[in-house]
């Protein structure tokens, strides 16, 4: 597949040997990229640097003389990562050196390879590369038709007879006519395109281009009328004897590659590179010729440059871009000492020393303090509309709001249910004064009275044994330590049994004189003993072996 250049370019995909040859370029782009530059200059200026194999310190020497101060070390990093990356290659030639400081400063060489010089062709190309206007080189058209002419008087006998290198002389000057031809179309194209987007001109300079311009358009779209029918019927004639052309141009000796393959030649003395040709001028089966493209592009260049001659002819009153007033401010700041430059570019763009502005934090718990720099701070969420149109007003209709009040009616009256039989439960544990022991109590009271319980367990290991206060009543629960009497508690889901503990439900005034008897060691005896029997186990209508605590259902 060919990129109708005329040089039969293959398409290639993005895998890995192509990511590998494209590592050549890194150098031209990188930091050091001025380093790299003026190293590969040395190898490619010239015959001599490209035929030459040179030292870090000779290229050091040589950098010196065109303003480039590195030094040796540096440069030998540098021609390093120049031979990772394809651009350089180690030189195979042995050296002599007549001291071991000759040997150490020139043991390692390096020499140009051929991807490397294809790839600083181009960025030389690109470094010299102007935005000025470049023409079609329309003239090639005669050329290239004088040169199928001849090419077409060519029968099988001729082919025969005729001398290799005149043939492939013919040949090269054919399709080097062509290459010329494409690339200055492409190149005027991509100018025009350029042209066709300034904005910045007034009507009597946008007049003289548009004149200028089309009356070279016109004359370039009658020549390729003119010889585009003549080129095509030549390719017609052309064509059959297109292989045999191009294996007597290749007669004789040719230079092989490493691999045994034959070098190739100038484009045009492959079959292949013919494709191209024909594309151009005569077009493929269901695929119009370039040719045409060129002239159907031509007559939109045309009719673009009138769509913009009317618009700035409909608004002379109005501005029609701001290049030349930036280009015109671009001079301003580059004649303006440092302080005129600060205020020329406050006054022109509204920018002055920032400000630390604050609003209420979306995380109250963690605020951003208004010292925190802007370049560390978090990024303030902002509206979608603020972004767009810089204003905070809501457009449309604004939506329903949303009613809880239901909601939060029913969590209330669940929570006063809640709490109402709490109270009750609360007031039934009030209402069983003294000794608990063969007590029938409701479900509720039953876990009200194990909530207590259990934090007396835990008040007794830290401050001794003693009543614990029930809530909302004026009684406490003592807790005794009593071994071989137990406590048994009745309830409709079951029964729980106390082992060795004696419950009791007192008046506040009764406990503190309960706790005011009670001695150190009893105190030691029972907080121990209250400490390890918190275990209370549960069994259905079975019985159940007796541990501390125990609860059978009934």
């Amino acid at each position: 597949m060919t990129d109708g250049t005329g040089e039969g370019t293959v398409v290639a995909g993005a895998g890995p040997v192509d990511r590998v040859r494209l590592e050549a370029l890194r150098y031209a782009v990188n930091d050091e990229a001025v380093q790299y530059i003026g190293i590969m200059r040395l190898f490619t200026s010239g015959l001599t640097g490209l035929l030459s194999d040179q030292s870090a310190a000779e290229v050091r020497a040589r950098l010196a003389e065109t303003g480039l101060d590195v030094d040796e070390d540096t440069v030998e990093a540098r021609l390093s990562y120049l031979v990772e990356h394809g651009n350089l290659a180690r030189s195979p030639r042995e050296t002599e050196a007549r001291s071991l400081a000759d040997y150490l400063r020139n043991r390692a060489r390096y020499q140009l390879s051929q991807r490397g010089e294809l790839v600083h062709r181009h960025v030389e190309e690109l470094l010299g590369h102007s935005d000025a206007a470049r023409e079609v080189s329309s003239e090639m058209l005669g050329g290239i038709l004088t040169g199928l002419s001849r090419l077409a008087r060519y029968d099988t006998a001729g082919i025969a007879d005729a001398d290799p290198d005149e043939l492939a002389r013919e040949i090269g000057t054919l399709f080097a006519q062509f290459d010329r031809l494409v690339h200055s179309t492409r190149e005027f194209y991509a100018y025009l395109t350029q042209a066709l987007t300034r904005y910045d001109l007034d009507r009597g300079e946008y007049q003289a281009f548009k004149t200028a311009l089309i009356d070279y358009l016109q004359r370039f779209v009658d020549e390729v009328q003119r010889h585009m029918p003549q080129i095509a019927d030549r390719l017609g004639e052309v064509h059959p004897h297109v292989v045999a052309l191009c294996e007597r141009a290749n007669a004789g000796q040719r230079l092989l590659d490493l691999d045994g393959r034959v070098a190739r030649r100038a484009p045009g003395l492959q079959p292949e590179d013919w494709v191209s040709l024909r594309t151009w001028f005569s077009g493929e089966p269901g695929r119009a010729s370039d040719a045409d493209v060129v002239r159907q592009l031509a007559t939109e260049a045309m009719r673009s440059l009138l769509t913009n001659l009317r618009r700035i002819a409909t608004s002379a009153d109005r501005e029609h871009g701001r290049y030349a007033d930036l280009v015109r401010l671009a001079g301003w700041f580059d004649a303006s000492p440092d302080d005129e430059a600060h205020a020329l570019w406050a006054a022109a763009f509204g920018l002055y020393s920032c400000r630390h502005l604050g609003f209420l934090a979306d995380d109250p718990e963690r605020p951003v303090p208004p010292t925190t720099s802007w370049w560390t701070a978090p990024s303030a969420e902002v509206p979608m509309m603020l972004r767009r149109t810089g204003t905070r007003h809501v457009v449309g209709r604004t939506s329903r709001t949303v009613d809880y009040s239901a909601a939060k009616a029913a969590r209330l009256a669940e929570r006063e249910a809640a709490e109402r039989r709490r109270r009750t439960a609360l007031d039934e544990l009030d209402r069983h004064r003294g000794p608990l022991d063969h007590v029938r109590l409701s479900d509720a009271a039953r876990d009200e009275l194990l909530e207590v319980y259990a934090g007396s367990l835990g008040r007794a290991a830290v401050e001794g044994p003693g009543g614990t206060p029930i809530p909302l009543t004026g009684c406490v629960l003592l807790v005794e330590h009593t071994p071989g009497a137990n406590t048994v508690l009745l309830a409709p889901s079951g029964r729980m049994t106390f082992v060795d503990r004696r419950l009791s439900v007192v008046a506040e005034a009764e406990a503190a004189t309960a706790r005011t008897t009670t001695t150190a060691p009893a105190t030691a005896t029972a907080t121990a003993t209250a400490t390890a029997t918190a275990t209370a186990t549960a069994t259905a209508r079975h019985p159940v072996a007796r541990g501390p605590a125990s609860w059978e259902a009934s």
